[in-house]
């Protein structure tokens, strides 16, 4: 599983923002809140994300910041990680910036195995997780299992996180 230690902070001046930042927007969908995720590239290129008028065709694209927070109307953070656990900013750019430029190497959009935070730890990190998937299939697992089996399935959720990075590594 990817071990890093990440904090989000507020963004409320976007002239702050830096390329290669990950940064989301605060969403919400049938009463759930959610984060939308994407890669800064510069203030006068935009952010490159996962997205689209919806997900059945939803690709790589690069949209303006203005657009990526509709015209300042949603909560924009920024995640910030140790520098020994992600890459370089100009990398996670750089890499945002292929797999905008050849949107099909990135695949379909998949709620659990493949969206916009995917996208954004895969160009940050280097492997393709989504915190907020696995935050909620822990919150799930824990309904449905007993406190005494809670652990151990939380812990079969961690392993099975794990092998799906191993087996996705190269995305």
């Amino acid at each position: 599983m990817v071990d890093v230690s990440i904090e989000a902070e507020n963004v409320t001046q976007l002239r702050l923002l830096q390329r290669g930042d990950h940064i989301a927007v605060e969403g919400e969908m049938a009463g759930v809140k959610y984060y939308h995720h994407g890669i800064f590239l510069g203030h006068s290129i935009g952010v490159a994300d996962f997205g689209g008028t919806n997900k059945v065709t939803a690709t790589v694209r690069i949209v303006d910041i203005l657009e990526f927070t509709d015209q300042g109307k949603r909560l924009l953070v920024r995640y910030r990680y140790r520098r020994s656990e992600c890459l370089p900013a100009e990398e996670a750019a750089r890499n945002a910036e292929a797999l905008a430029a050849n949107p099909r190497l990135w695949g379909a959009y998949d709620l659990i195995k493949n969206n916009c935070e995917h996208f954004a730890t895969r160009c940050k990190v280097g492997r393709a997780v989504s915190f907020q998937v696995l935050q909620m299939l822990r919150k799930f697992v824990g309904l449905l299992a007993s406190p005494a089996t809670s652990l151990a399935a939380s812990s079969s959720l961690s392993v099975g996180a794990s092998v799906y990075m191993a087996n996705n590594a190269s995305k």
